[in-house]
């Protein structure tokens, strides 16, 4: 009895410990090709946020409830392709497939509303990414996370409370040429074109409930100086749990992992094993007769 209890156990946790491996592989969300050349001409590009915002700003924002102290936010490289020579930076650390964004919450955001630095860091796979103290701090952190209202003030009185992106719908004085606005979601897209075959295109998808970037897809080709073909396509999706996108439910792990567990119980139960075992062994007994 105590063999099949303990067989049963090991079952349990083999089978957990290879949901979780299969799961933890993630999900590619976009993938578009390039061809490779080796140049003589480095490319070193940083992701510029959507918006730019004044430090003062801050003070007439309140945030999303996720974004509070001790909050741990996680993006994954999903997909990246480049050149040699072109490297995407975040802060000081170049990016590459595989890599982990993380944004740290350190202490409660309304104590230094306006130094986001003091409360929030960037993490690139758990070593801290420095920046200028300067407002690409600030920069930084808002290319991934938004607050979720606006308080507007005419002549010293509260007037209105908004959300940033009916703000940013419905204000005259945004320019909404690259923003899309959906129930759910917001799609920021951009393109720029510097020279004849120079293009970077940029989309993010925002959550529109809570302000944060669901999605990052970039794209960047280039003619060198030498003639040379340069430019990286990179794909960035927040994830929760087992690698698996925002988007996508635990359930989906959570589900499987459940019916092992509760049939390996009713195995156990019902000393399937044994039973196995034993019609295993009447049939190799009937073999030799």
């Amino acid at each position: 009895m105590k063999k099949n209890k303990l067989f049963g156990i090991l079952s349990i946790l083999t089978f957990t410990i290879m949901i979780f491996a299969n799961a933890s592989q993630g999900v590619a969300m976009y993938q578009q090709a390039s061809n490779v050349s080796s140049t003589t001409e480095d490319f070193y590009e940083r992701i510029v946020a959507p918006e730019t915002f004044n430090v003062t700003f801050l003070n007439d924002v309140t945030y999303d409830p996720s974004i509070k102290k001790d909050a741990k936010i996680k993006w994954k490289v999903q997909d990246f392709e480049r050149t040699d020579d072109f490297n995407i930076a975040e802060g000081d650390k170049n990016l590459k497939n595989g890599d982990t964004i993380i944004l740290q919450i350190g202490s409660d955001p309304y104590l230094q509303l306006p130094n986001v630095e003091a409360w929030c860091q960037i993490y690139i796979n758990d070593v801290m990414a420095r920046y200028d103290p300067t407002s690409l701090q600030v920069l930084a952190v808002f290319k991934y996370t938004l607050p979720i209202t606006l308080d507007f003030y005419e002549h010293g009185v509260n007037y209105t409370e908004e959300s940033y992106f009916y703000y940013l719908e419905n204000s005259t004085a945004v320019d909404r040429t690259y923003w899309t606005f959906e129930e759910k979601k917001v799609i920021y897209n951009y393109t720029s074109i510097t020279e004849v075959n120079n293009v970077t295109d940029i989309s993010m998808v925002y959550d529109r409930e809570s302000g944060l970037m669901d999605q990052l897809f970039y794209s960047a080709r280039f003619i060198n100086g030498t003639g040379h073909f340069s430019g990286a396509n990179f794909t960035l999706t927040r994830t929760h749990g087992w690698g698996l996108a925002y988007n996508i439910s635990t359930l989906v792990v959570w589900i499987p992992i459940m019916i092992v567990i509760i049939g390996l119980i009713v195995a156990i139960r019902i000393h399937l094993f044994q039973r196995i075992k034993l019609y295993i062994e009447a049939r190799k007994i009937v073999r030799k007769e």
